[in-house]
């Protein structure tokens, strides 16, 4: 038996054919991907200090604690600065600290090292992880405007107590 050549079995393709497969497989290629978002949170809270400079952390504080926060939705991270303002130690209870979220879900936060005791008049600067937020359809856009809270428990001057800072979510195209 006589082998074939490959154009012999598979007869050519015109152009015209050639150029509208083409230009539907592009179709369909981009048709099927989502948009892409990112998010930028601000503090919402009275008395928040805005950012010192455009990117930068926004500040709170209290007779106590001071706490700069700025949210990296690119990295997936919340990066919290506490500054001890006491003459005390204070100690922020790390593996309690948890964003709730509009849908009345909660995700634990934990420091990406590992973190102690805050000594008076110093400040110590945490990068809390996972922050997990969807980036991507119906489900990003949802969270426009929309209201987070951090909560962070810490024991000061010898006592437990909560701060709560809440957040407003900036959603954008890519």
């Amino acid at each position: 038996m006589a082998s074939r050549s490959r154009s012999a079995r598979f007869p050519p393709i015109r152009s015209g054919v050639r150029l509208a497969l083409v230009t539907l497989l592009a179709l369909l290629a981009g048709g099927g991907c989502a948009t892409s978002y990112e998010y930028s949170f601000h503090l919402t809270e009275p008395g928040v200090h805005p950012a010192a400079a455009p990117g930068g952390p926004e500040m709170l504080e209290d007779a106590d604690v001071k706490a700069e926060i700025l949210v990296d939705g690119a990295a997936e991270a919340v990066l919290l600065d506490v500054t001890n303002k006491t003459d005390q130690v204070l100690q922020v209870e790390w593996a309690q600290i948890s964003l709730a979220r509009p849908d009345r879900t909660e995700t634990t936060l934990r420091p990406d090292v590992d973190l102690g005791w805050i000594q008076p008049g110093e400040k110590l600067a945490a990068k809390l992880f996972p922050l997990a937020l969807p980036h991507s359809g119906n489900a990003a856009l949802h969270n426009q405007g929309r209201q987070f809270q951090l909560n962070v428990p810490m024991i000061v001057r010898r006592e437990a107590k909560a701060y709560h800072f809440t957040l407003t979510a900036h959603v954008r195209e890519r």
